[in-house]
C-alpha cells in the first residue's frame, strides 16, 4: 500500500545553513541574499577584503543570520578551516556552494602561461573540490545534504580564446558527476548549474577594458533567444532550486541557464578581447 501523500514542500530553506565561497560579489552574493529571503542562515567565504561582511551585513538585514570569512577559496587549509568556523557558528550545513571563480588572462591554448592556467585551475577547480570534501564530511553523517558547483556554458561547449577557463569549467562537469556517485547512497546531491553570460562585476571589469563595451554587451544580448543576458538573480534561482528538497532526486546533473542560447548552433564568434588584439 502507498504511503499517504504529503504537501509538495515548496522552495524553502528555513531551519537550514548555507555556505557559499565566492560570496561577496556576482553571482555568489545573489545567492547568498536569496538563500536567506528563502530562509536560510549563510557563511560567506571571499577573497576580497570586506566584501564577504558586506553580503553577511545584508543577510542580517533580512533576519537571518550569517557569518563572514575572508580567504582563498583554493587554498586548503582556509576551506577546512571555515567549514569548522561556520559548523560552530550556524551549525551544520545543509547545502554548500561553490561560486568562487576566475576568468584568468584569456587567450587560446598556444598563448596560454602555465602560471594562468594554474591560478585559473586552482581557485576554479581545486577549490570547488575543497568545498565538495568539506561539504562530505559533515553531510554523509547525517546521511542528508546538497552541493552546488558553478559551471558555465563554456563548461558544456567551448568558447575560442578562453582556453584555461573552459577546461577548468569542463572539469567540474565531472568532478560533480564523479562527487555524486561517491555521495549517492549518503542521500548527499551534488550539481552543475551552467550559466550563460551574466552580467556581473566579473563581466563588468572585462568589458571595461574595451573601448566598446557597451556595444558587445548589446551584441550578447541580441545573440541570446530571449534577447537579454542572464542576471546573477537568473543563476540563484537554479542554484536555490537544485540545491533544495524539491530537487532530492537530482544528482550529478548539468544544468544550463542559458537565455535560450544552447538550442542553436550559430553563436561561433571571436570573443571581443580575442578580436580586438594586433596582429
Amino acid at each position: 500500500m502507498s504511503a499517504p501523500r504529503q504537501a509538495f514542500p515548496g522552495l524553502s530553506y528555513r531551519d537550514r545553513v548555507a555556505f557559499i565561497t565566492g560570496g561577496g560579489s556576482g553571482i555568489g552574493r545573489e545567492t547568498a541574499l536569496t538563500l536567506a529571503e528563502l530562509g536560510a542562515d549563510v557563511a560567506v567565504l571571499d577573497w576580497t577584503a570586506g566584501s564577504a561582511e558586506e553580503t553577511a551585513r545584508e543577510i542580517r538585514k533580512i533576519g537571518r543570520k550569517a557569518f563572514a570569512l575572508q580567504g582563498d577559496a583554493g587554498d586548503e587549509r582556509t576551506v577546512i578551516e571555515a567549514f569548522a568556523t561556520t559548523r560552530k557558528a550556524l551549525g551544520e550545513i545543509d547545502l554548500a556552494v561553490a561560486c568562487a571563480g576566475v576568468l584568468g588572462d584569456g587567450g587560446p591554448v598556444f598563448e596560454t602561461s602555465v602560471a594562468d592556467f594554474e591560478q585559473v585551475m586552482g581557485v576554479n577547480v581545486r577549490g570547488s573540490f575543497l568545498v565538495v570534501r568539506e561539504a562530505a564530511k559533515g553531510m554523509r553523517k547525517r546521511k542528508s545534504g546538497a552541493i552546488v558547483l558553478l559551471s558555465s556554458l563554456d563548461g558544456l561547449q567551448a568558447e575560442h580564446g578562453m582556453f584555461s577557463y573552459c577546461v577548468s569549467k569542463g572539469a567540474l562537469l565531472n568532478l560533480a558527476r564523479a562527487a555524486a556517485l561517491d555521495l549517492a547512497r549518503d542521500r548527499v546531491t551534488v550539481n552543475c548549474v551552467c550559466p550563460s553570460v551574466t552580467h556581473t562585476p566579473l563581466l563588468a571589469g572585462r568589458l571595461a577594458t574595451l573601448p566598446n563595451g557597451d556595444a558587445v554587451l548589446a551584441s550578447y544580448a541580441e545573440r541570446h533567444p530571449l534577447g537579454r543576458v542572464l542576471t546573477p538573480r537568473d543563476i540563484a534561482s537554479a542554484i536555490a532550486f537544485v540545491g533544495s528538497s524539491i530537487a532530492n532526486g537530482i544528482t550529478g546533473a548539468a544544468i544550463p541557464v542559458d537565455a535560450g542560447i544552447g538550442a542553436t548552433w550559430d553563436n561561433f564568434r571571436d570573443p571581443p578581447w580575442v578580436a580586438s588584439r594586433p596582429g
